[in-house]
């Protein structure tokens, strides 16, 4: 037997999933409130609010690395949300966290450093814009502005200023808001410290089972290979348009855009918004009036008015793209593809995070109404924070051990389990699940059947025969019915009276998160259910550490009598017994 033993998240990735959470959380709830009264600066009040509880957190939780790591959790966090445009939100929420964890670093762990760090995270969120406007519209966009500024200068009879004064009194703005925000969330944090003792402690947040994350979604469809033809399609349409090929960039760009029309329906989502149009509207006009007027005193140009036709061509084209690419980059694969490069524990932390959401949600004030009811403070948010992280450390270590039966393909894996589960059902172990039974003719093997453990009843899963209503995986042809079937034989509300549940077999299928994978994430999650799983030797390893599991024991059908594998079940059943009495 070769046992792979779990490894429990470091504490500063559990706090960094509580702070992340409720960084979430208002992020949701104030994100929501300013978007439905379309009040401006949201993103700025949102980057002033950050922070605020990131420095509060910080004064408790006093740990080199943990503002990054929240950070990184807000912003995959908001990486999940149905909205197409997630690049810009995941990368202002992250360059907050590390311009402040940056700032911390290099200044201390004092006021100057926060004050600091504040004031560039906040005014991070203007440079973002600014960014933003100069990638959708081009450098025309500048030379619009400029002459903007210049022509209502002229009007106002004031002395001309360079333009580079007003962008400084406004980054003056930014920075300062985000320095207060600082102070305001140090102060906050410290007397918070002082008076911890005398703060009731809060309820305890219910964690909630969510949908495994990054599951693979029924609709869309994720492809490296379409994640890379989006941002090579997007570069050649943009060359084309700067070189003034127009009549070529227009043919590139229509055939792009009809792809990304018939790919991905969301990618205009942010294009139904009148206001996007009205900002169309403005820019156009404006490149036609001021592009040579103030010097020639002609305020209607022909040729302004085709640079802004171009620059809103540009805009849409780079709206439809990046909302396409930010599709693409949902892919479930990029969650193992982040493993293997050293961000294994995001998951288990981001997990955590999740479900906790609903929770803080709920416990927070709606209204102002609710917020005068019930006495609410930032100190119980603090408060909540450490009630969550001990809930964080007891539910993060809640997990169930998994036993594996391994052995080359074709080499009787199914035959020994099925002997297995015999034994067990006799000894009155009540056994759930299905095994996959090889189906041969002529001495070939032409498919699979699904044969569900509980009432002996088999039905078929695959067949290597072609088929244009099955989905293909590798040789074989899958019954979407069966896959269905086999998912709701291991689903939780079906396994209420069953102590092991067998899944026959955990391959490559669930490797890129297919077949079993989604129910297998939801059985791991619940900690309820000792899981035993059919593995091929070449997959093992990455079985063992795709799902956030317990200890793994692996059991080779060459070398362990079935008397082993039973043994250690009963093992991990009596520490079960004991876990609930304690």
């Amino acid at each position: 037997m070769q046992e792979i033993p779990f490894t429990p998240l470091k504490s500063i990735w559990l706090k960094a999933a509580v702070a992340g959470s409720l960084w979430a959380s208002v992020e949701i709830i104030v994100g929501s409130f300013l978007h439905n009264l379309s009040i401006p600066f949201s993103g700025t009040i949102l980057s002033f609010a950050g922070i605020y509880l990131l420095v509060s957190f910080f004064q408790v939780w006093k740990e080199n690395g943990l503002i990054w790591r929240a950070g990184l959790i807000c912003a995959l966090m908001k990486s999940i949300s149905p909205s197409a445009i997630i690049l810009g939100p995941m990368i202002g929420i992250l360059s907050e966290a590390l311009l402040l964890e940056l700032s911390i670093f290099l200044l201390g762990k004092n006021l100057a450093g926060y004050i600091t760090g504040g004031g560039l995270a906040v005014l991070s969120t203007l440079i973002q814009k600014v960014v933003n406007l100069l990638i959708m519209y081009g450098f025309n966009f500048v030379n619009i502005l400029d002459a903007l500024y210049r022509f209502c200068i002229k009007q106002l009879n004031i002395t001309l200023l360079s333009p580079v004064y007003l962008i400084l009194g406004v980054a003056s703005l930014y920075f300062m808001a985000g320095a207060l925000a600082a102070i305001l969330g140090k102060r906050s944090g410290s007397n918070y410290l002082k008076n911890r003792h005398s703060i009731h402690s809060p309820p305890e947040i219910s964690l909630q089972l969510q949908e495994p994350l990054f599951s693979q979604s029924t609709v869309q469809h994720y492809s490296f290979l379409y994640l890379a033809l989006n941002v090579c399609a997007m570069i050649l349409c943009l060359f084309l348009l700067n070189v003034d090929l127009i009549l070529l960039s227009v043919l590139c760009a229509t055939a792009y855009i009809g792809f990304c029309i018939f790919q991905y329906r969301n990618s205009f989502h942010r294009l139904k918004k009148i206001s996007i149009w009205i900002q169309f509207i403005l820019i156009t006009l404006a490149a036609a009036f001021l592009w040579n007027g103030i010097a020639n005193h002609n305020f209607f140009s022909i040729d302004g008015l085709i640079i802004g036709l171009k620059m809103i061509f540009r805009a849409i084209l780079i709206i439809i793209g990046f909302a396409a690419i930010s599709i693409e980059l949902k892919n479930p694969l990029i969650k193992s593809l982040l493993s293997k490069k050293g961000f294994a524990n995001v998951y288990p932390s981001l997990g955590l995070a999740f479900s906790a959401l609903p929770g803080i949600i709920a416990s927070l004030p709606k209204s102002k109404e609710n917020l005068k009811r019930s006495n609410f403070s930032f100190s119980t948010v603090l408060k909540q924070a450490e009630t969550l992280l001990q809930q964080f450390e007891k539910d993060h270590k809640k997990r169930l051990s998994v036993l594996i039966i391994t052995g080359e393909i074709g080499q009787g894996k199914t035959t020994y389990t099925l002997n297995l589960v015999k034994v067990l059902k006799e000894k009155g172990y009540r056994v759930g699940g299905f095994l996959a039974i090889g189906i041969h003719e002529n001495d070939k093997r032409t498919g699979f059947d699904l044969l569900d453990i509980r009432n002996s009843r088999q039905f078929e899963l695959c067949r290597d025969t072609p088929h244009e209503n099955r989905i293909q995986y590798g040789h074989y042809y899958f019954s979407r019915t069966a896959l269905a079937e086999g998912n709701e034989l291991i689903a939780l509300n079906n396994l209420e009276e069953i102590q092991l549940v067998v899944i026959d077999e955990v391959g490559p299928m669930e490797m890129k998160t297919q077949g079993w994978a989604e129910s297998i994430a939801r059985l791991c999650q619940s900690g309820q259910l000792t899981q035993l799983w059919v593995v091929r030797k070449s997959l093992v390893e990455k079985a063992a550490r795709k799902w956030n599991t317990g200890n793994v024991f692996v059991f080779d059908i060459a070398k362990d009598p079935i008397e082993a594998v039973i043994l250690k079940y009963e093992e991990i059943l009596n520490e079960l017994e004991v876990n609930r009495i304690s």
